[in-house]
This record gives structure tokens, sequence and C-alpha cells, in this order.
């Protein structure tokens, strides 16, 4: 659509905050916001957050959930899915993901569920804990089952998310 010779009409893009562009910054505070604890574009759904304890378990129980054959479940589609199977775990939502509506439907069936949830910061700290190329929007990471690396974490990262969960 062209309006009034403008071509871009019609063209929905993401807005950017003026105040954060990081070559407006000097030193630190312009790589802290091109690196990863940019919590600029937060959603309003986002809680509970993960603290930085919680998020340094969390990013150890996924990388070695990666390792392990079908214990680690990636994208929205793969999650809801097991999740309507019923398959037990933890499951990690980026918070930055934008349109929040991609994932706003996961929280509701994960308490129907009585699955743990947590928000982390944003996509790519999920998609590198994965160990993938690409950022992650939702990790499950399924409940061990009997004699398996990551079953420690598994139990230290579910106390820990249903410690600062408001509904478990």
């Amino acid at each position: 659509a062209e309006y009034m010779g403008n071509p871009r009409v019609g063209i929905c893009h993401f807005p950017r905050n003026p105040t954060l562009s990081a070559t407006k910054m000097s030193g630190e505070d312009a790589q802290e916001v091109q690196g990863l604890d940019n919590d600029a574009f937060m959603s309003p759904i986002a809680n509970p957050l993960a603290d930085d304890k919680l998020l340094e378990r969390s990013l150890k129980l996924i990388k070695k959930a990666a390792g392990e054959k079908k214990c680690l479940k990636r994208g929205v589609g793969e999650v809801t899915k097991a999740l309507r199977k019923n398959q037990k775990g933890v499951v990690f939502l980026a918070a930055d993901v934008f349109p929040v509506d991609i994932i706003a439907h996961l929280p509701v069936l994960c308490e129907q569920k009585d699955v743990a949830y947590v928000f982390v910061r944003n996509r790519k700290m999920l998609g590198l804990a994965a160990r993938s190329k690409r950022p992650a929007s939702v990790l499950m990471v399924t409940k061990p089952v009997g004699d398996c690396p990551y079953e420690s974490l598994f139990e230290k990262a579910l106390a820990g998310v249903k410690k600062i969960h408001p509904y478990m």
C-alpha cells in the first residue's frame, strides 16, 4: 500500500527506544545494551522472572539436558505438544518474545498441567544454553527417568522455580 508517496506505509516495525541506542552510549553501558543482559523489551506477562542464582542453575540444567537424547523440547509447538501429552518437567520461556501472543497460552497450560515454568531474560540465552545456533522462545526439560546425569540439577532448578513461583 502506498500512502502519499510513502511506500513503507502498512509495514509494521518493532518500535525502538532512542534512549537505548548503543551508538549514543559509551563504554560499559553500550556493551550492556548490546549484550545478553538487555532487558529493554520485557514482556508484560514475564512473571516469575529467574534471578541470577536460579538463572545460572537453569542454564546449566539446559546444557546438560541438551546433551541427552529426548530430554529437551525446543520451540512453542513441541513444548505445547509435550504439555498436552501430560509430560512433566520444567518450562523455560523467554521474556523478550514479540508479539507476546506467540507464548501467551503456555503459562496457563503449565498451570493446568502442574508443570513448573519460569521466564528467562532473553531468547539468545535459551538458544545458547540449548546448543543451538538459533534463539529459542521456549524450552522444556523433561523430568529425568532412571539414572540420568542431570537429575540433581533438575531437582535444584525445580525447587528454585517453585520457591519464586506465586502459584506453585
